[in-house]
């Protein structure tokens, strides 16, 4: 087997190649075996094929490897495949280039997820790391934990480290805040804790994305005020805060709903110099819907276009659903006519919100106007939509024929009628909300049963005597 054509017309181009070539041609070995024996032979030369200027060993003065060169210009799949064969062929890599072929996988998973790119990626690393443990250094196990952190496979995760540490690699700040990463993600609050006391010379070394990771992962798993206790030792030891981690923080609040930390947050920033951007603001506005403070939220709107932060698509989403939550259909109708004068297009979650504020306000012909002009939009109906048009309709009498109803619906706009999976689904939707309406109600019936009880005992004593 020989290597992709490529990259061996590249090694064949070689001067200091070609002669070794040529004598082992002449040899007759079988097709492909040459190029291997040559390329055997040349990494038992003393590294020549490496002096010789075809495979330069990267480092970090910015040298570029013959992989990493190949990478650029043929892109990374054909990397792997280079990698591959010349670790088959016995051919030593650099740390470097292997860690930023990981870096670059991971880079375009992020437009199109490809699990089996992913995991084939990893495991040439690891055949990497187990054929040359030298080369295996804390970036390169940074790069592998990072993407176990992203797919969330903590078991290979926890390996990965296990391996970092048999061989001596000494784990940094960045490795901390991986790895808190990855157990917040996984709601791993009692790990999350542990390494965070553990790893103490790394947590000297925390800059702001490390404090940001683990503060993230306190968040996540709904420890906000010990993500605040960690915020504020940053800021005894006079590491520099920014927009990212008071937002975050601010999120936290919210999911307390905690409506006056939030503010005092928010204020802080521009005390300790902390730019407020749109991110910044669309959090502080969230907490206020969250907490039903509606008017506070038109406050903080207010101060947001008064000043030189411009209002995106989420700051007018948030500000709508807080309308819809207490029932003023016409605000947030408003609301989305503002969104369209901004020449900003509603989304199906804009829709999904209105129409949902249309159940509230039991308002049937509005939520059938919004459902035309999404549907005239060219948005195609989710199953979340089906489901509220399913309580729209149930509440304006249509209790046994709401689903038929609803058919009808996305027939007359030319619309599929919802497969089996979305109905049931819409369904589940439709009762889950009655249970919680019925849950509202006080449960009286233990009472009634104890009181019949009573009355039954009081009559069979009175017939007895």
């Amino acid at each position: 087997m020989c290597l992709p054509e490529p990259w061996s017309r590249e090694i064949k181009e070689c001067q200091a190649f070609r002669p070794v070539l040529a004598k082992y041609r002449r040899k007759r070995h079988a097709p492909g075996a040459g190029l291997r024996c040559a390329l055997r032979q040349l990494t038992l030369r003393q590294g020549s094929f490496f002096r010789c200027g075809c495979f330069k060993a990267g480092n970090r003065s910015g040298q570029v490897s013959q992989l990493e060169d190949l990478m650029r210009r043929r892109g990374v799949d054909q990397a792997w495949d280079a990698l591959d064969e010349m670790m088959r062929a016995g051919l030593p890599s650099d740390r470097f280039t292997v860690s930023r072929m990981l870096m670059r996988t991971l880079a375009d998973g992020r437009k199109n997820w490809d699990a089996a790119k992913i995991n084939r990626s990893v495991a040439l690393v690891e055949q990497f790391v187990q054929q040359q443990p030298q080369e295996a250094d804390e970036v390169l196990f940074n790069a592998m934990l990072d993407t176990h952190s992203r797919t969330k496979d903590i078991a290979r995760l926890e390996a990965t480290y296990q391996r970092m540490q048999d061989l001596g690699v000494e784990p940094s700040h960045v490795t901390l805040g991986i790895l808190v990463k990855a157990y917040g993600q996984v709601c791993d609050i009692k790990k999350v804790l542990q390494l965070w006391n553990e790893m103490k010379e790394q947590r000297t070394q925390a800059n702001a994305v490390t404090y940001g990771c683990m503060i993230n992962a306190c968040v996540k798993c709904s420890q906000t005020e010990k993500a605040l206790q960690i915020f504020r030792d940053m800021q005894k030891h006079h590491k520099q805060s920014n927009t990212i981690l008071y937002t975050t923080l601010i999120k936290g609040c919210g999911n307390e709903k905690d409506l006056n930390s939030a503010v005092m947050l928010f204020r802080e920033m521009k005390d300790e110099g902390v730019p407020y951007n749109t991110i910044a603001y669309n959090s502080i506005i969230d907490v206020c819907i969250k907490c039903s403070e509606v008017v506070k939220a038109e406050e903080f709107f207010q101060e947001m276009s008064d000043g030189t932060v411009q209002p995106d698509l989420i700051t007018y989403s948030t500000l709508l659903k807080g309308y819809c939550q207490v029932g003023d259909l016409d605000k947030a109708l408003q609301v989305a006519a503002t969104i369209k004068g901004c020449g900003m297009q509603c989304d199906e979650l804009v829709y999904n919100t209105l129409m949902d504020g249309c159940v509230k306000a039991n308002d049937l012909s509005a939520g059938v106007g919004l459902f035309a002009e999404m549907a005239s939009a060219g948005m195609k109906p989710s199953s979340i939509t089906h489901s509220i048009f399913l309580r729209l309709y149930q509440r304006n009498g249509y209790k046994g024929n709401a689903m038929d109803a609803v058919a009808q619906l996305y027939q007359h706009h030319g619309l599929e009628k919802p497969s089996g999976t979305v109905e049931k689904a819409s369904k589940a939707a439709a009762r889950i909300s009655v249970i919680k309406a019925a849950r509202t109600v006080p449960v009286l019936v233990p009472v009634l049963l104890m009181a019949l009880q009573a009355y039954v005992n009081s009559c069979w004593w009175n017939d007895k005597s």
